[in-house]
């Protein structure tokens, strides 16, 4: 009888000492619950610069690991304490302009773009301890677009000829499933790593070259369409901070 006192003890004790494992200890609650909201982004430009502090070179790549979207916003929102559903989004917008001299005249090149991604999902969590592993997946769309103009012109300003070339919108369909685990190093802040693989279906639309010479007309040729379906090969790996409030 004793030594099942003396069991049943040692059980409970271990089970309050887990338990006390999930807070801090000022009484702050480790994992997340219903209720409460998530952002995480990709943590790489973390370990560089942590890996550059440490040893002086600049060199330091971090982990090759990236969101299958590059910079992708991912918020949470938790239903119950093991589910939670997510909005996936990035914009993102460049533009570029520069001159290069080319004998006696001048060559001026101009680019932009932008892509626009938006997804929703649903993500499950599994363990009882401050490393949770998660699962689920996300229905992504994506828009894209790029253009690029090059204008010859002569050393008083006059000018010779131009080619500005419009990649037509792309639009794209797809389907990621993830599967991953974090750590939560403090209260409601985890670090992890997760695996996605995706599905895809793209279509382009006509590209466009406009050309001009001197004082003639402009003149302009359609390119035709394009379309890609994506499956497999297409896994991506992250490690990305998570905070939760």
């Amino acid at each position: 009888m004793k030594k099942v006192l003396l069991t049943a003890a040692a059980v409970l004790s271990l089970t309050f000492v887990n338990a006390q494992d999930l807070k801090s200890k000022k009484g702050e609650a480790y994992l997340p619950v219903a209720g409460d909201w998530a952002v995480s982004f990709n943590a790489d430009g973390i370990f560089e610069y942590a890996g550059n502090a440490f040893n002086g070179n600049t060199n330091n790549s971090a982990p090759s690991v990236d969101f299958v979207t590059n910079n992708a916003f991912v918020g949470k929102k938790f239903i119950t304490d093991k589910m939670a559903y997510r909005v996936v989004a990035n914009l993102g917008f460049g533009a570029s302009n520069d001159k290069i001299p080319a004998g006696a005249n001048m060559t001026e090149n101009k680019s932009s773009g932008f892509d626009l991604t938006a997804g929703l999902g649903k993500e499950w969590r599994k363990g009882s301890t401050r490393l949770q592993g998660f699962y689920g997946a996300d229905a992504l769309v994506n828009v894209s677009s790029r253009s690029t103009e090059s204008t010859v012109t002569t050393s008083t300003g006059t000018f010779v000829s131009s080619t500005e070339n419009k990649s037509g919108l792309g639009l794209g369909l797809g389907v990621q499933g993830f599967l991953g685990a974090e750590y939560f190093i403090f209260p409601k802040f985890a670090i992890g790593a997760q695996y996605t693989y995706r599905v895809g279906f793209e279509v382009q639309g006509k590209s466009e070259t406009t050309t001009k010479f001197g004082t003639a007309a402009a003149t302009t040729v359609e390119g035709g369409t394009s379309s890609d379906f994506g499956f497999g090969n297409v896994g991506i790996t992250s490690i990305n901070l998570t905070l939760h409030f």
